[in-house]
């Protein structure tokens, strides 16, 4: 560009040397016939000889000023001469440019096309084989001679479906751009998946031919069938698995959560202890995405539109401080969580479970995807519970035994609380009773007479039964005076209940007392209150 730029300005130069030659010839020309006169006529040489001589010869003015005229004309013609040459210089240099970048495009795109993964065949437009890459060679086996001329469709397209191809080509020549997804048969018989794409070719409106493209998606098909087989292998586990799984969407819950920590400036667990009712807006929010039968079965819904709006009241009041721990533990990014939680069916029947939450790869910042499962436990917790408390109650009775009223007289001996009174009852006539009405009718007087102890005990006394017809009580902060008072109390109990008793025998105690102050040892009180009760066991007799 710079020669040519050069080039541009010498030519210029030239026109300018030729029209500053004329100029200087138009001027001393007629100079010169001027001054031929004047000698001819034997003028002195002046300026009025000189404006004479033209003044006799109106010829002169002719021929001085055409040849300015001329020269003038000659330099308008040089300037559109020299234009009209850089145009075409211009036109010269625009049309090897464009040749360039046409070559640079033929060139890459052969390139591309060579190399390309993809199988591309040109046609013309009768359908018939122009050119093919080396990939359409690797493909199909065919070798540029054996193709060259002949219809795409007769070589490749699948013998048990050539009407789907012929569509195709018809769609293409018709103008469309056709995708389309098939088999199509190789040189040696055998069909390979491809993913087909036809383009026309069309220049100046016109369609000159077709591109054709085939990619091998024999791969991917097959891994996409993998797939298939494991998505369908996951969800038949998934609903057929005897585990309650479910899938939710906790997106919305965690927007909740840092909306609310946003507005309070406080942490959610400072902010749920501030405003406990909104824990049942935040337990109702997350979205069921799928769950299996196990999980309808096991909270008794019919599907998952019952559940979804109940998910705030399936969580058991037991279980807050598990719910809220977990939302924390999840913003401090925890993905696996496993916890003993207790639910409600809907119908309100407590549900121990142990329930893992997993957060599915990818929706670790969304909580889009959370994957739960619900191992039921209930029965085990229920029988678990119900040996703890056969090794801590008396059967029979419903009160604790005397295992447990050891385990408790020990502890509050060793703390410092005081007093501590201890009242120990004993059935005066209890043999009496198994031997004139049976030893049921017995056992239905030791619970009578529990009954009324809970009737007459706050729920932080230990009441415990310690022998065959033997009762003891453990009654923190309960001086002297108020434990005869409480003593009293049982026994007008047990006089109303023998009023209005039915069964054919009437209850009889006798109690003794002791109260440990500071200092007491309660083994000795113990011991004092059984004696006591002994001494008015004596009386009973007596009478």
């Amino acid at each position: 560009m710079r020669l040519k730029n050069m080039k541009k300005l010498n030519n210029y130069s030239e026109v300018i040397k030729f029209t500053i030659a004329g100029a200087i010839s138009g001027i001393i020309f007629p100079f010169f016939s001027t001054n031929i006169e004047i000698i001819n006529q034997n003028l002195p040489f002046n300026s009025p000889s000189f404006l004479l001589v033209q003044q006799q010869n109106p010829l002169l003015w002719i021929i001085d000023t055409a040849i300015l005229i001329l020269g003038f004309f000659g330099y308008q013609v040089g300037i559109r001469q020299q234009k009209l040459l850089d145009q075409a210089s211009h036109l010269e240099y625009l049309v090897t440019e464009r040749s360039d970048e046409i070559l640079q495009q033929k060139l890459f795109y052969e390139a591309l096309v060579e190399n390309s993964p993809i199988a591309i065949t040109t046609l013309d437009q009768h359908h018939r084989v122009m050119s093919i890459n080396p990939a359409f060679e690797d493909i199909f086996g065919y070798r540029m001679d054996e193709i060259m001329g002949k219809n795409l469709d007769d070589l490749v397209s699948d013998p048990a479906n050539v009407q789907e191809a012929h569509e195709i080509t018809k769609g293409v020549l018709a103008g469309k751009t056709m995708r389309e997804f098939g088999k199509r048969r190789r040189k040696d018989g055998t069909l390979v998946d491809v993913e087909i794409l036809g383009e026309p070719i069309i220049i100046d409106g016109k369609r000159i031919g077709v591109l054709g493209l085939y990619r091998d998606i024999t791969v991917e098909k097959l891994a996409t069938e993998e797939l298939q087989v494991s998505e369908e292998r996951f969800r038949r586990l998934f609903q057929d698995s005897p585990v309650a799984l479910w899938l939710q969407d906790f997106s919305d819950k965690k927007q909740w959560v840092l909306d609310m920590q946003n507005k309070s400036g406080k942490d959610i667990r400072e902010f749920l202890k501030e405003h406990p009712e909104e824990f049942f807006t935040m337990s109702k929010l997350g979205k069921i995405i799928s769950l299996n039968a196990a999980s309808l079965f096991l909270f008794h819904a019919k599907d998952k539109a019952d559940l979804q709006p109940n998910l705030g009241s399936i969580v058991s009041d037991e279980s807050r401080k598990e719910q809220i721990n977990t939302i924390c533990s999840l913003l401090d990014g925890k993905t696996t969580l496993e916890k003993e939680m207790v639910y409600k069916n809907l119908e309100g029947k407590k549900l121990y479970v142990i329930a893992k939450l997993t957060v599915l790869p990818g929706s670790e910042e969304s909580w889009d995807r959370i994957l739960f499962s619900n191992v039921d436990i209930t029965e085990r917790k229920l029988a678990e519970e119900r040996l703890t408390y056969i090794s801590l109650h008396d059967i029979m009775t419903g009160v604790y035994n005397r295992a447990f009223f050891e385990e408790e007289m020990a502890r509050m001996g060793k703390s410092r609380l005081r007093p501590i009174s201890i009242l120990i009852g004993d059935m005066d006539n209890l043999k009496k009773i198994n031997d004139l009405h049976g030893h049921q009718a017995g056992d239905l007087a030791l619970q009578q007479i529990a009954n009324i102890f809970k009737k007459c005990f706050r729920s932080e006394d230990v009441i415990a039964r310690i022998g065959g017809d033997e009762f003891s009580i453990l009654l923190p902060n309960v001086d002297a005076n108020l434990a005869k008072q409480i003593k009293q109390r049982v026994l007008d109990q047990v006089v109303i209940h023998n009023q209005s008793n039915t069964e054919g025998f009437q209850l009889s105690i006798s109690m003794g007392c002791g109260t440990a102050n500071k200092g007491d040892l309660l083994a000795d009180v113990f011991q004092l209150a059984d004696e006591r009760m002994y001494q008015e066991k004596q009386k009973n007799n007596n009478k």
